[in-house]
């Protein structure tokens, strides 16, 4: 999964992993929590590193151990998305990269949305920004399914699944 905060790759990979059985492995809830007690004070830019290498560890381990997943996280930088389809090819796994792309109006009103409700975990301004510069879109190359944000899920199951038969 990649895309900005907002776009929806959690619910969307939430959704996929009940209907394909996968496990699920958020950054948000299972990786950021390591790494930010790990990284120095005051690195963040190393601190994102140190995150996607430890998510790349934990990843590969799963792999390794014969189970499938699906990984949530922004993954906004191609240099980042090619380490980790990497770690699938070393471990004989496919690779899927789903892209929400979603358009900044409607992140907008989802950040709107949640400032009032606060279900989620909200994103400053500074950071929203930061990411939106940061953002790389899958290039042909990285063979991406660009999901919007009024998908179906069945048919985004059925384009999952024949990407998988493809491999």
């Amino acid at each position: 999964m990649c895309g900005l905060p907002f776009a929806g790759k959690s619910v969307l990979a939430g959704a996929l992993s009940r209907e394909l059985r996968i496990r699920l492995l958020s950054y948000d809830s299972e990786i950021y929590p390591v790494h930010s007690r790990l990284a120095p004070a005051g690195s963040a830019a190393t601190a994102g590193d140190a995150g996607q290498d430890i998510a790349r560890r934990q990843i590969g381990a799963i792999l390794a151990g014969g189970e499938s997943l699906i990984y949530d996280d922004l993954l906004l930088e191609r240099n980042d998305r090619r380490k980790l389809a990497a770690v699938a090819e070393a471990h004989l796994a496919d690779f899927v990269l789903i892209y929400l792309d979603t358009p900044l109006p409607v992140i907008g009103q989802r950040r709107a949305a949640n400032s009032r409700t606060r279900a989620r975990t909200s994103v400053p301004d500074a950071k929203m920004r930061l990411d939106t510069s940061a953002l790389e879109p899958p290039e042909k190359a990285e063979r991406a399914l660009y999901v919007s944000p009024d998908y179906v899920l069945p048919e985004v199951l059925a384009r999952v699944s024949a990407r998988l038969t493809q491999s």
